[in-house]
């Protein structure tokens, strides 16, 4: 457990002061020692970084006969998570401790603790080297520092209780620099150590992306000639949105157990707080719309300056990575996204992109009417592929409104791994190509007469191929190919005269004419059907 003002007062250093006021708060965690003797307004800004649990050591002398403005630094002191204020020489500057600071302290339960009146022969330097001695023997024997910023957030007043609160500390325990940010880079919060340190978070990101790993979350670095280690873990938090941790360690005594501590903080304290409502995670647009929670989508739609009643398009990406590490796949994401955003931008589009889940979900105003909207269509998909070709895109204009894109998501969402087991080698997907997939596996699903009928069409197939080899084709040619010869034989890596000679096969087995449209229509059916389920149960 941390050390605690109660502990601190059992050093040899300060057996000779007293608490004066704020008992009640001498349980408080004890993270540092500072010294204050230059007193300023300027610093009496609640908008300046909360502190790591100070003791604060002090004479007061630069308003030693102004009470008032004791009592105000006394309260920002408070705010700010100090733990306790020591103040010396009182009788020699400060001739007594004004009754106003004795009651602010009592009531927010902070503690004011003077060394021994009238006395010069006390020194910072003594309380500081005990009381760190102390801090870090302690820390030597417990790593362990969930528990100690859990109870330093819960000493802060509500209007303090944020993400950037959150991660300060964090920051401050850990001694790194943390990033926390969504696969676009679009949100981030960054909490520096020092907070005098230059690093931005596109170069944390560029470091991370561009270095060598040491494993699958860690590589290891170089920043001004200096070795650096940087860790990336994602994880869920914030209404089950994607993120990543990162941490810049400059001393190497960072661990992934340590990251996976903080992230089980972040999540912990976004299930207890609001914490999109402080503006530092801004882009919860896309999530408020695909959940459905109208109050959230207008408020920030309002906020964003967004016309969400005119969004009717949905695009969703949706990346393939096989065999990619962490690091390829959020430098897949980021590519991935600025294509689409530089894209919209030259076009002048207005585009709210975001991730979910595996999917990077955009949503726009379409008018299909208009030639450069399918122009952009083209572009984009364009641009994608200078990144990757291993992703589908579908393409969903024209709905009534950002609930029916809500609606049109959940039905992809749920018949996607269907389509992609139909169309394997489809990289664009339609309105179609979705209520194709939910009528095949609906009707494998219910075994109803069309279900009965397709079967029954390649039965001659199931019981007379069985290589498999002439199903295996005719998926191919029907479902891949276009039903042109040439495709299919390319896609097969045979000749066309082979495709055409199993295709032959294939009629006269079933008896199927592949020249009458709805014949055709229904052999393409069944073939997916098969596709799906290539037992074709009875």
């Amino acid at each position: 457990m941390s050390i605690t003002v109660e502990e601190c007062l059992k050093l040899p250093s300060l057996r000779n002061s007293r608490v004066v006021a704020g008992e009640k708060g001498v349980s408080n965690i004890v993270n540092s020692v500072t010294v204050l003797e230059i007193v300023d307004n300027v610093i009496f800004d609640l908008g300046k970084p909360v502190k790591n649990s100070d003791m604060v050591l002090t004479s007061f002398y630069t308003i030693k006969d102004d009470p008032k403005a004791q009592c105000d630094h006394i309260n920002y002191m408070y705010n700010s998570g100090d733990a306790c204020v020591v103040i010396y020489y009182v009788g020699v500057f400060i001739k007594e401790i004004h009754p106003s600071l004795l009651e602010m302290a009592d009531r927010l339960n902070f503690p004011i603790i003077i060394m021994q009146e009238n006395r010069t022969d006390f020194f910072y330097t003594d309380v500081i080297g005990e009381v760190y001695e102390a801090i870090f023997r302690n820390r030597a024997n417990d790593n362990d520092f969930i528990d100690t910023i859990a109870s330093l957030v819960s000493r802060l007043p509500e209007n303090r209780k944020n993400i950037a609160t959150l991660m300060r500390l964090i920051s401050d325990n850990l001694k790194c620099t943390f990033l926390l940010s969504d696969a676009s880079l679009n949100n981030v919060c960054l909490s520096k150590w020092p907070m005098s340190n230059d690093i931005t978070a596109d170069t944390i990101s560029a470091l991370y992306e561009s270095a060598a790993a040491t494993d699958e979350y860690c590589v290891e670095t170089t920043l001004n000639d200096m070795p650096l280690k940087i860790f990336c873990v994602p994880f869920s938090a914030f209404e089950y949105r994607s993120f990543s941790l990162y941490a810049a360690d400059d001393f190497d005594r960072l661990t992934l157990d340590d990251m996976y501590r903080v992230i089980e903080l972040l999540q912990i304290f976004s299930k207890l707080w609001d914490l999109d409502s402080d503006n530092i995670l801004e882009n919860a647009l896309v999530p408020a719309i695909i959940e459905g929670d109208e109050e959230k989508m207008y408020n920030i739609s309002d906020r964003l300056g967004i016309d969400i009643d005119a969004i009717n398009t949905a695009i969703i990406i949706r990346p393939v990575f096989d065999h990619a590490d962490t690091r390829e796949q959020l430098q897949t994401l980021r590519s991935l996204i600025r294509a689409v955003k530089n894209c919209a931008d030259a076009f002048g589009k207005d585009i709210i992109i975001d991730t979910y889940g595996i999917y990077i979900i955009c949503f726009i105003v379409y008018a299909s009417t208009i030639h450069a909207d399918n122009e952009y269509i083209e572009e984009m998909t364009c641009a994608m592929d200078q990144v990757t070709e291993d992703y589908t895109v579908a393409f969903f204009p024209n709905d009534d409104n950002a609930k029916d894109v809500r609606r049109t998501y959940l039905l992809y969402s749920e018949y996607i791994p269907h389509v992609v087991e139909i169309f394997p080698h489809k990289k664009k997907i339609s309105y179609g190509d979705l209520m194709f997939a939910k009528r095949c596996f609906d009707m494998s699903a219910e075994k109803n007469e069309d279900y009965r009928i397709c079967r029954n069409i390649l039965k001659p197939l199931l019981r007379d191929d069985a290589s498999g080899e002439l199903l295996h084709t005719l998926a191919v040619y029907y479902l891949d190919a276009d039903c042109e010869v040439k495709k299919t034989a390319k896609l097969l890596f045979v000749h066309r005269n082979t495709i055409q000679y199993r295709l032959s096969k294939i009629q006269a087995i079933t008896n199927f004419r592949t020249g009458d449209r709805l014949e055709s229509y229904l052999m393409y059916t069944a073939i997916a059907c098969w596709r799906l389920n290539p037992a074709l149960p009875e």
